[in-house]
């Protein structure tokens, strides 16, 4: 690649996206196919054409005792998994135990009530810090004053 052009570089690097791309889409309709397939074969089709009460009851009889058989074997995949998770976690305990290797745990900061003393009492010294400045000896309201003053003595 180093002998190609920036331009040459951007077109392959283009192609190859495309077909990157295009692998994708062909990979998704796959599994799709795939899905719809394993769905036809394991779903028949169900016919009521023509079919009387009586054989509609128990065609929705065989359905709901089928739908109760896939449920508890759903049920049953899921509780063997949550078996197999927590085997394997117990498993992976015991080889970091055996190779003693232990995740240590974060230790949180012990404060002190001494600690919390020193906090106040800065806190405390923060709010004096206002009370022991200096006076300029000016007064800030000495020109409305002399306003004030000024009017009456128009007046």
């Amino acid at each position: 690649l180093g002998g190609l052009s920036p331009e040459k570089k951007k077109m392959l690097k283009k192609l190859i996206m495309q077909k990157a791309a295009e692998d994708l889409r062909n990979e998704a309709k796959k599994k799709q196919e795939e899905k719809e397939n394993y769905i036809t074969e394991r779903v028949k089709p169900v016919s009521t054409d023509g079919l009387g009460e009586a054989e509609l009851q128990k065609l929705c009889k065989g359905l709901h005792t089928k739908m109760a058989q896939l449920e508890e074997e759903l049920y049953d995949w899921e509780f063997k998994i949550r078996k197999q998770d927590y085997e394997i976690n117990e498993l992976t305990l015991k080889v970091n135990d055996t190779k003693g290797k232990f995740n240590k745990p974060v230790l949180r900061k012990v404060t002190k009530t001494e600690t919390k003393l020193e906090k106040l009492q800065k806190h405390q010294k923060k709010e004096d810090f206002r009370q022991n400045l200096k006076s300029t000896g000016q007064n800030k309201y000495a020109l409305d004053e002399e306003n004030e003053e000024h009017k009456e003595g128009e007046q």
